[in-house]
């Protein structure tokens, strides 16, 4: 008995199993063309979630930016300190998931 990778949730199951037991997906009477295109669905679901998280991230670094360019807080108050921490946390949060999708990418 060996273990491989689903093909929907890339999880390490039996190759003796019938389903994945993590995402239910059915393996058995699937050709090895339907479960590379399973496969390639997975993929794509999970470069299409990072891509969303990536521009939430920049989004909330660019509205925590328009706020402290428009409202100019002063430096000590609390307001100022929340928006700075906005901007550092949406900026290293969308180059972290970019990141994770150049790494998605090479491991084709």
């Amino acid at each position: 008995m060996a273990l491989i990778q689903c093909p929907s949730c890339n999880k390490r199951i039996s190759d003796k199993a019938k389903t994945c037991s993590h995402c239910d997906f059915v393996l058995a009477g699937r050709s090895s063309e339907d479960l590379q295109r399973e496969q390639a669905r997975a993929v794509q679901r999970r470069k299409d979630k990072l891509l969303s998280q990536s521009m939430l991230a920049l989004l909330i670094a660019i509205a925590a930016f328009a706020y402290t360019f428009l409202e100019q807080p002063h430096p000590d108050a609390w307001q100022a300190q929340v928006s700075y921490g906005l901007i550092v946390v949406g900026l290293v949060w969308f180059v972290i998931n970019r990141v994770r999708i150049v790494f998605l990418k090479r491991g084709r």
